[in-house]
């Protein structure tokens, strides 16, 4: 059962990398091309704009879980290591990990909802906004499973300064 767990996690790992940087990539490409096409050729692609928003968000939503899962993510660090008790320190990490997975779990159900109603088109290129948003929860998703993937880490990890 372990080596199937580690196998999703590896899956999982590698989506979240491969997306964050093919949209990275996607995104300096379609920039580029759009500005040596404005100001060489003097002509644009209407469509970029577009199609780089939506890439910006998966970018974001998958780049979200992936700094979850490297621990790249701005912590309370300063409040959280502040009292000189090691068990009120991981009482407060505790609790900064539970109200964060609860506005991630609540994030996740809206955004879910927000993309299941979207019927409303794209204006160049005509494609359901739906598609564009549905990276929104997938991301939101991944950073549920991150956020419980790590919790014990960052409830228990003390870095406070007098260790």
């Amino acid at each position: 059962m372990k080596k199937v767990l580690n196998g999703v996690d590896t899956a999982i790992r590698w989506l979240e990398d491969t997306v964050s940087f093919v949209t990275l990539a996607t995104v300096v490409c379609i920039a580029t091309a759009s500005v040596i096409g404005r100001y060489v050729f003097q002509t644009g692609f209407l469509w970029a704009d577009e199609v780089n928003q939506a890439l910006l968000v998966a970018m974001g939503m998958f780049g979200s879980a992936r700094a979850v899962r490297f621990n790249s993510h701005t912590e309370f660090t300063s409040f959280a290591n502040k009292p000189k008790s090691k068990k009120v320190r991981i009482l407060i990490r505790g609790a900064i990990a539970v109200i964060t997975l609860f506005f991630v779990v609540f994030m996740l159900i809206v955004s879910a909802q927000y993309t299941a109603d979207g019927t409303m088109k794209s204006v160049v290129l005509r494609v359901p906004r739906m598609y564009y948003y549905m990276s929104i929860p997938i991301g939101f998703a991944l950073c549920v499973y991150e956020y419980l993937r790590a919790f014990k880490r960052k409830v228990m990890n003390d870095h406070s300064p007098e260790n």
